[in-house]
């Protein structure tokens, strides 16, 4: 059984190291070094010369290894690799090989659009068995820095939309992923400017700049490392980002507790937000409404306990229905039937009558 272990360990490290090409590579020159030394075999004194020449090779790999190869890649490090675009197909092949870390943040993202989120998805699942993390920051599609890029780029995209896009399909992805694979794929919501998009994979990045009418994977990509100072620059945004980003699933669903006097119930619904304030669209709690209608009935949100919120039903009449309809179709492709809205209410205080 130990063995067993070591053996699998090992078809891993080589699985996630070892590329095809290098294989073959490796394969050639080991034949060829083993013509090489049968060839040589009716010298005089075969095995004293091939001792001196197997001792002298492995000094001067030591040599490279602990001397040369450091300044290499410190070298490699701080130099700037530019390409005229980003090329999703090309940038999947990088992190079909990555080993440590994968990272993706961008105001939406072609990545996650069909026909090249198909082939993203697929390596995606690959490194999610190896245990690799994947990480992914969009735009707030509901933040005012959504409306202020869509404004940016000038009419050629609307990036709430296309937002809302992404996703719903990181979502449909995430949900179809086996739960112990699904906690190392995160995707989270930023509601900031970041003026930056990252590309990562293990130790590289690639790094563009948000432009004024364009989308910015149609301009220069720069790779860097992520240890380099435009790599640790960015890198630092990123995690700032991830720490007051939105998850996923608290964007797609409202985790709502409701209280009346019998006791209390959870809600998992969906909802809208308009003008900061939350609209939901749930059958199941206009039905509870219905059976408590001669009761007061208040709401708590998972993400804000100690609010308390009065649910008041919106007429269809009412002049924001068009927009709750309009939004709710665009975030969930389906109308919503009836909506209900959360009104804050300060909770009691100790000098309040009870």
């Amino acid at each position: 059984m130990f063995l067993g272990r070591i053996g699998r360990a090992v078809r891993v490290f080589l699985a996630q190291t070892l590329r095809p090409k290098t294989l073959a590579v490796l394969a050639g020159l080991s034949l060829l070094s083993l013509a090489l030394l049968h060839a040589a075999r009716g010298i005089p004194q075969y095995a004293e010369n091939l001792a001196l020449n197997m001792g002298a090779e492995l000094v001067g790999a030591i040599v490279i290894f602990f001397a040369v190869t450091p300044i290499v890649r410190r070298a490699q490090q701080g130099r700037v690799h530019e390409h005229r675009r980003l090329d999703y197909d090309w940038y999947t092949d990088r992190v079909t090989g990555a080993r440590t870390l994968v990272r993706v943040l961008d105001t939406f993202s072609g990545l996650f659009s069909r026909p090249v989120d198909q082939r993203f998805f697929r390596a995606a699942t690959a490194l999610l068995r190896r245990r690799v993390p994947i990480q992914v920051l969009l735009m707030d599609p509901d933040s005012l820095a959504a409306e202020q890029r869509t404004e940016e780029l000038q009419g050629h995209s609307d990036v709430r939309l296309e937002i809302l896009r992404n996703i719903r399909r990181l979502e449909a992805y995430r949900q179809g992923l086996d739960p112990e694979l699904r906690q190392h794929f995160e995707v989270r919501l930023y509601a900031a400017s970041a003026s930056v998009t990252i590309y990562r994979w293990d130790s590289r990045m690639l790094v563009s700049f948000l432009p004024l009418g364009r989308l910015s994977g149609d301009t220069a990509q720069l790779e860097v490392s992520s240890e380099s100072p435009l790599g640790t620059f960015v890198g630092e945004r990123f995690d700032d980002l991830w720490r007051h980003g939105t998850p996923i699933e608290d964007h797609v669903a409202l985790h709502i507790t409701l209280m009346d006097g019998t006791g209390s119930r959870d809600y998992v619904a969906r909802f809208v937000v308009l003008d900061d304030e939350h609209y939901i669209a749930d059958p199941r709690i206009i039905a509870h409404l219905a059976r408590h209608r001669d009761g007061t009935i208040t709401a708590r949100l998972g993400k804000v306990p100690s609010q308390v919120y009065a649910l008041h039903i919106v007429a269809e009449e009412s002049d924001v229905m068009s927009d709750l309809n309009a939004n709710f179709l665009a975030k969930y492709e389906r109308p919503g039937a009836a909506f209900i809205r959360l009104v804050p209410d300060h909770p009691p205080t100790r000098s309040d009558p009870t």
